[in-house]
């Protein structure tokens, strides 16, 4: 939580900075585009004022007063509207296009006045010239003056001004933000990496600096926990097929004895009949503890991934054949019925993959198939091709496998040795043998039929 806090409030000191900045360029932009144009006008313009304001108005052979050529040429290059100078008593004593609204006497006053504003709307420059006060004054709406004096063109175009602005607003924000961005997911983009590799079970170690230094040391220890657990559950994992490996070994001894003296006791004939079937019972029941003890050792290899595949190349037709003749050859009982059925495009298809281990899934869903169905059923065995691969069905029409078991089976996970799960390892088997060839196990017709598929390559 701590982390978190940190990284928002990185981003809210981040956010706070770029505002202040933002201000500032504002300011600064605001600030020399109206200096400019007041410096262009104060003193550009004026200077030239200053410099031809003696020159506007002479006197003739006369001792009158005219505007001299030049003058006249200044005014209009300049935009001047009129011209009149005025005496110390504030009376016009010249005047040129001097409009008809304005009057032929100002008090100090209204000179004062329109001296720094207005005259009749009529933005105005004064100079004092040796004949007197000099008034120039511009059109209507041409100069804009509230403290400072601006052209009224400028003020005008304030609204594009302030586009510009807003656009350069835009502009640095979204600079900004994308740099801001960039900069959190560099920083986060480890992270998500981190914990997308904890999710493949993979072991981590992400550098602990910057704002997600903390995080990134909390996701650090957590896969080093990961990482002990592992080891100790690859431990147990060792251990326990190393015990049903020996288990196996050991049983496998005395198991033989007992089975050689049971072939003995059945073959006995000094033995009473019922002293010979009870010895028939013992071997039937010391081959289902052999079988057994086979099928635990190959899933708990299997599962492990320590059942090396011997991939030959085969005809799985000619497999499904074979199959079916030594079933029933094994002397199956006639309330059993089974049939082969092969479709032509597998006939010639060539698979590769461990014959033994699929001839077992094949064999123990045969057996499923009678085992649990002891009054009888007629089963079916299929091989046929689907989206390049080979499948090879079992169904029958008996009691089916339970809901129990189709769930187990379909979501099994963790301890495959669970006490309280039904007994599953003959599919279990056929499951793992599927999976180990990168194959499918599927349960359909509500645990009437069980699909294996296996890829052609």
């Amino acid at each position: 939580m701590k982390s978190l806090l940190k990284i928002y409030g990185r981003y809210i000191g981040s956010t706070w900075v770029i505002l202040a900045i933002l201000c500032m360029v504002n300011f600064s932009v605001l600030a020399w585009i109206t200096l400019d144009r007041v410096i262009h006008y104060e003193h550009e313009f004026p200077k030239d004022f200053r410099k031809m304001a003696e020159l506007l108005v002479e006197r003739d052979s006369e001792n009158e007063l005219f505007l001299t050529q030049q003058g006249k040429d200044f005014l209009e290059e300049k935009g001047y509207a009129f011209l009149m100078l005025l005496n110390d008593a504030g009376d016009v004593i010249f005047a040129w296009n001097l409009p008809k609204d304005l009057k032929d006497h100002y008090t100090a006053g209204e000179i004062s006045a329109f001296s720094r504003w207005y005259l009749s709307d009529y933005p105005v420059k004064v100079w004092k010239t040796r004949e007197g006060l000099l008034v120039a004054g511009g059109q209507k709406n041409s100069l804009w003056k509230f403290t400072l004096e601006l052209p009224m063109g400028f003020m005008e175009h304030i609204g594009q001004y302030l586009y510009i602005i807003a656009g350069a607003n835009l502009m640095i924000i979204l600079s900004v933000i994308g740099f801001l961005g960039y900069r959190y997911y560099k920083s986060l983009f480890p992270l998500s990496e981190g914990i997308e590799a904890l999710s493949r079970n993979q072991r981590i170690h992400l550098a602990e600096k910057g704002a997600a230094g903390e995080l990134a040391g909390r996701i650090n220890r957590t896969s080093d926990i990961l990482e002990r657990q592992r080891q100790m559950i690859q431990k147990r994992d060792m251990a326990r097929t190393e015990w049903i490996a020996g288990i196996s070994h050991d049983i496998r001894t005395p198991l033989s004895v007992i089975m050689g003296y049971a072939d003995e006791l059945m073959e006995n004939e000094n033995l009473e009949e019922s002293d010979r079937i009870r010895a028939g019972v013992i071997r039937n029941q010391s081959i289902k503890i052999r079988q057994l003890i086979e099928d635990l050792n190959l899933t708990s290899k299997l599962e492990y991934n320590m059942q090396p595949l011997r991939v030959t190349s085969f005809y799985p037709a000619a497999l499904l054949r074979t199959l079916a003749a030594e079933f029933i050859n094994e002397g199956l009982d006639g309330q059993w019925e089974v049939s082969l059925a092969i479709e032509p495009e597998l006939e010639g298809t060539i698979l590769k993959g461990d014959e033994e281990l699929i001839k077992r899934a094949v064999r123990n869903l045969l057996s499923n198939s009678t085992r649990h169905n002891a009054d009888g059923c007629s089963i079916w065995l299929r091989g046929e091709i689907r989206e390049n691969s080979c499948v090879i069905k079992v169904s029958d029409d008996g009691i089916g496998i339970p809901d129990k078991v189709v769930r187990c089976l379909l979501e099994e996970d963790g301890d495959t040795l669970d006490e309280k799960k039904p007994h599953i390892m003959g599919l279990r088997i056929v499951k793992q043998i599927a999976k180990a060839h990168k194959g499918d196990f599927q349960i359909s017709e509500k645990g009437h039929c069980v699909n294996i598929s296996f890829p052609i390559t």
